[in-house]
């Protein structure tokens, strides 16, 4: 429930405060009331939603020298209360997750497992809270059909592909999937594993999604996390933007 209003919090960030504030009351409500189900009367989780409720400046006025409503305080204000929510939710997800145990990861695939691989990868997706970054040479339209769509949009996306393999279809929905400014697409010619990083943990596949475990025996392995991620940085740094 709290990812659910943390992603719908997005959509409050990019609205005035006057079409935003009854919207952001009606959120308020809500997720107050979440969070008070999910953490003890004493965690300071819910004194922090409590004070993000009033973030912002706000000072007393009298009739005197009163020029009318100040937009833009009012306005930044409403900018004020959105990130500090935010804040808060963050803390209190990350909170959550390390009360949770941590499922149980699949690690080799035999042929005619695409499912078992298929919810293999959505596991390791979620455990994600700020980034994805995925490299595989050879996507399809499945990566947005199928995987794409079990990252939520408070999540950036980083997706590294081989832009000579990319067939138009999957181009198509990169486009569209990019509309919700959390994507990031490039291409390089100098990839050949599939790797996936959630946030500081790394995975590599033994073949491309698109394919794992249809007609051959596949492995999903943790590494070493800094390792493979200067290697795979250094590639990103130097690929070229695909959309």
């Amino acid at each position: 429930m709290l990812s659910k209003q943390l992603e719908a919090l997005q959509g409050l960030k990019s609205q005035g405060y006057q079409e935003g504030q009854p919207k952001e009351q009606e959120w308020a409500q809500l997720t107050g009331n979440i969070i008070n189900r999910a953490f003890a009367s004493d965690s300071p989780n819910r004194s922090h939603f409590g004070h993000a409720r009033s973030a912002g400046d706000y000072y007393i006025t009298t009739d005197f020298g009163y020029r009318g409503e100040d937009h833009a305080l009012n306005q930044r204000n409403y900018a004020a209360r959105i990130q500090a929510y935010e804040g808060v939710l963050n803390s209190c997800l990350a909170e959550l997750m390390l009360d949770l145990p941590e499922p149980e990861i699949q690690s080799v695939f035999e042929p005619g497992q695409e499912y078992e691989l298929y919810r293999t990868v959505k596991t390791i997706l979620g455990f994600a809270t700020n980034e994805i970054f995925i490299v595989d040479p050879y996507i399809n339209a499945e990566m947005f059909e199928v995987y794409a769509d079990s990252i939520p949009r408070t999540v950036l996306f980083r997706l590294l592909s081989n832009s000579a393999n990319v067939p138009p279809a999957a181009l198509s929905l990169a486009q569209k999937y990019a509309a919700g400014r959390n994507l990031q697409f490039r291409g390089s010619s100098s990839i050949h594993d599939r790797v996936l990083f959630a946030d500081n943990r790394v995975w590599v596949c033994g073949q491309s999604l698109k394919d794992a475990a249809k007609k051959k025996p596949t492995y999903i392995v943790e590494l070493d996390e800094p390792t493979m991620r200067r290697i795979y940085e250094d590639v990103w740094g130097t690929a070229a933007p695909v959309i």
